[in-house]
């Protein structure tokens, strides 16, 4: 068996007397009274929002105005054609750009000079309950 030398079985001892002697302390401190936690429960919470404040504040200045969506690239539409890929319609500059977003590749399709989107009434899929009175034989 293995002896202990008398320098680590003082620096074990002193380490497991340590929280004993720390407890002594806060063990003869008095409780708080109710309204005094509290108090002192409120004053925490506000430190630490004041905290959280001040470390947007700080980040949001820090940034500068790339939080205010100034993009070079723009989304001008875009359409679902499959559980997991998309048609997109990107503006970059004076030009239009239609790429495939599917997971893991981005493809473009083409290259358009920027236009106007028509103005008019969007053809918009015919709702639910309609769609279900036509199947079942009911009114359209």
């Amino acid at each position: 068996m293995k002896s202990v030398s008398p320098l680590s079985a003082s620096l074990l001892l002193s380490l497991v007397a340590l929280p004993l002697q720390a407890a002594e302390p806060a063990a003869a401190a008095a409780p708080a009274s109710g309204a005094a936690a509290v108090v002192q429960m409120l004053g925490a919470l506000g430190v630490v929002l004041a905290v959280l404040l001040g470390a947007m504040w700080l980040l949001r200045r820090l940034s500068g105005s790339k939080l205010a969506g100034t993009a070079a690239i723009r989304t001008v539409g875009g359409i679902a054609v499959g559980t997991r890929e998309r048609v997109l319609l990107l503006e970059v500059g004076e030009h239009w750009l239609v790429v495939g977003v599917a997971p893991g590749s981005v493809t473009g399709i083409a290259t358009l000079p920027r236009g106007e989107l028509p103005e008019g009434p969007q053809a918009s899929a015919p709702d639910f309950a309609s769609v279900l009175a036509r199947l079942k034989g009911g009114r359209p």
